[in-house]
């Protein structure tokens, strides 16, 4: 690598073309923030008795070998965007100069264009000093070539009207002096030795900071041959990043970071700062197995998985609904979609019925877990960690499974609990879910839809604790408590288009008004229009009502087999790469450790052993056993009660009457407890309970 400081019009005029490469953003600066600033940089330098010349940057290039004799071109590497904003004011001025002539200005229109813009003696695509990706090539040719582009590029139009604009009431001869005196490290990279992504991203520090689609798109096609590069931009990123298009970066960058978290099976979402590092590792690791265009393949089949969820882009009709139903109440499953429409087509046709399950469990246990009080912020790792455990032979028993594990004590909610919850809750508190419950009562298999989308929630016992007399006394004596409890329970809220005007209204008033309850064509209204006063009973009668029939709409899970194998599975996972001889014990605890776990792992070959900091637990389809070594003695804590051992030995604990057990690792989920001297008679007790303890867990 070598750099030369020089004029930036003496490098354009030294090189005959600049390409840009379609690993390269297009176009971003702004007219009114970065084109205003080397707007006023030309004028201040220009003006200046004193300052000769302004440093603009450095213009990295890798030469390009393959080219004719005497026809030198330089792919950029780093400097597109002042390099593309100087040729857009050079652009502008010779259009000033050839509208206006002006005999002062040193150069002229056609000196410009020839020397700084166009080679006259090229043709094609070679006559262009600058060549630009994508359609913002189209846009700045036509510019040069005096002509406005049929397909204009925003930025660049904007870049060069805002010069012509600003050139207007300025000094020609002082704007070409300050271009003139703009200066430029030239930097040329040696194709053999320098590697040009680390230099590119040393150097990327100011400017307008690149997004995560930026840098990796450059990872991955920089440094490959130019044909290369267009091959697979145009084959596979173009449409990746079309995926995309419209969205803000963010969309991106979330499914950078979920599709690599996906492909590594990570168990923890990848944080938002290392998104490109996370990703050039991953990159690094998958093209050694597989070549690029496989892998970016891949990588555009993912991305049309998860705009389709995320961004609302898929067309099939069972599919687009319930997409649009998840992603109103949280777009954080996009991961698991993503795999899990992954794994469906690959398994062929007849998973497409297995997908709509999953994409309706995942529904479920949003609204179930939102009712029930979840907040959101331990769905990324819930997520994250159950689309990773998704496998390739039976994808959706595992995502059953996955689903079930209670992660960070977010447990699927069974029929009563969720019930429960209905009935109970202050339903009005998240407005947003409120409203999404209310729209799936109305429609859920209603043939006659209504469109609710502009209809808000109503409260048919008004909200106001200024009630009318009507209100209270229909209510009674205990009014205020009534309404404290039930005005924002399930049974009271209802949708209507009318809100401003049924207000604080009377119930009659409001079932009899124009547009009231009784001329509402709304199934969640039939009730309330069948009674003849609005009271606590009427509220609890609707609300168990309504909290019956959002149960049938929100399904449990019943997978409770699939749920133990995929919690089994999930412990092998935890102790890969453990070992129990990281345990601190002495030399005579570790000795009766060891006899003692050759006998637990002699009761069958479907335990998985799950090395903790202090102790060691043991897993079939469901924990049964810890082994908690302390100075003088084992602590045995398993998972049957007491009542569930047969033929009860002295010495067996009921664990509810042990405040703590020190070194514990599964202190909750055991109830008996017994602990193992070098006694004999202990040790075949041990045995006896792992043995009942075993057998309970299969």
């Amino acid at each position: 690598m070598k750099g030369v400081d020089r004029p930036l019009t003496q490098l354009i005029k030294a090189m005959s073309q600049f390409v840009i490469p379609v690993f390269q953003r297009d176009y971003s600066w702004r007219a009114n923030e970065h084109c205003e600033q080397l707007w006023s940089d030309v004028l201040r330098v220009g003006d200046s008795e004193t300052q000769k010349s302004h440093f603009l940057g450095a213009i990295v290039g890798i030469p390009d070998e393959d080219h004719a004799i005497g026809f030198n071109r330089c792919q950029v590497v780093d400097g597109q965007q002042r390099l593309t904003t100087a040729t857009l004011l050079l652009v502008a001025l010779r259009d000033h100069l050839r509208d206006v002539p002006d005999d002062s200005v040193e150069l002229t229109a056609e000196q410009i264009d020839s020397t700084y813009l166009r080679d006259p003696s090229r043709k094609g695509e070679q006559r262009y000093r600058l060549l630009l990706r994508r359609h913002d090539r189209d846009s700045l040719c036509a510019r040069i070539d005096g002509r406005s582009p049929e397909s204009p590029s925003v930025n660049i139009e904007a870049a060069y009207k805002f010069f012509r604009d600003r050139i207007k009431t300025a000094d020609p001869e002082s704007v070409w002096r300050g271009i003139h005196r703009l200066v430029v490290v030239e930097v040329t990279l040696n194709d053999d030795t320098d590697n040009p992504q680390e230099i590119f991203e040393s150097l990327n520090t100011t400017g307008l900071t690149l997004s995560k689609s930026d840098l990796i798109r450059n990872y991955i096609l920089m440094g490959l041959q130019p044909e290369r590069q267009t091959h697979l931009y145009e084959h596979y990123w173009r449409k990746i990043e079309d995926c995309f298009r419209g969205s803000s970066e963010r969309v991106f960058d979330d499914f950078a970071r979920d599709y690599a978290d996906v492909k590594t099976k990570s168990s923890t979402q990848t944080r938002s700062h290392r998104i490109y590092a996370a990703f050039k590792e991953f990159w690094r690791k998958v093209t050694v197995d597989s070549n690029v265009e496989t892998a970016l393949d891949d990588m555009l089949k993912h991305a049309r998985y998860y705009a389709d969820f995320h961004l609302g882009r898929e067309e099939q009709g069972e599919r687009r609904s319930r997409y649009r139903r998840i992603r109103h109440i949280s777009a954080v499953p996009a991961i698991a979609v993503m795999r899990l429409r992954s794994c469906r087509d690959e398994v062929g046709e007849v998973a497409e019925e297995s997908f709509l399950e999953a994409l309706d469990l995942i529904e479920s246990f949003l609204v179930r877990g939102a009712i029930c009080g979840w907040t959101d912020k331990a769905y990324n790792k819930i997520f994250v960690s159950l689309a990773s455990g998704i496998g390739e032979s039976t994808p959706f028993d595992d995502f059953k499974g996955g689903l079930g594990l209670n992660r960070e004590g977010y447990s699927f909610p069974d029929d009563a609990v969720f019930f429960r919850a209905l009935r109970e809750s202050n339903m009005y508190r998240r407005r947003r879910l409120c409203k999404f419950v209310l729209d799936r009562l109305e429609h859920h298999q209603n043939k006659h839809r209504t469109d609710t989308s502009q209809y808000t929630i109503e409260h048919i016992l008004p909200q106001n604790s200024r009630l009318s007399e009507d209100w209270i006394s229909a209510l009674g004596e205990k009014w205020q408590e009534i309404q404290e409890i039930w005005v924002h329970r399930l049974g009271n809220l209802t949708l209507t288009a009318y809100n401003p005007e049924y207000s604080d209204r009377t119930f009659h008033d409001k079932k009899t008004m124009e547009r009231g309850f009784e001329e509402s064509a709304l199934s969640l209204n039939r009730f309330v229009n069948r009674q003849t006063k609005w009271t606590a009973r009427e509220i609890e009668t609707r609300t168990e009502d309504l909290a019956k029939k959002a149960v049938a709409i929100w399904p449990p899970l019943d997978a409770d087999y699939l749920v133990d194998r995929a919690r089994l599975r999930d412990r092998q996972r935890q102790a890969a790469g453990r070992t129990v001889d990281r345990i601190q014990m002495v030399p005579a605890i570790r000795e009766l450790f060891g006899i003692l776990r050759d006998h637990v792992m002699a009761c069958g070959t479907d335990i998985a052993e799950v090395p903790e900091s202090k102790s060691v637990g043991y897993w079939r389809s469901r924990y049964f056993l810890e082994i908690v070594p302390q100075k003088h003695r084992l602590h045995l804590l398993f998972a049957l009660d007491l009542n569930q051992i047969e033929n009860p030995s002295d010495g067996v604990g009921d664990l509810r009457e042990w405040a703590y057990v020190a070194g514990s690792r599964y202190r909750r989920e055991s109830r008996s407890i017994y602990s193992v001297t070098d006694n004999t008679d202990t040790m075949e007790t041990a045995l006896h309970l792992i043995r009942q303890a075993y057998d309970a867990a299969g």
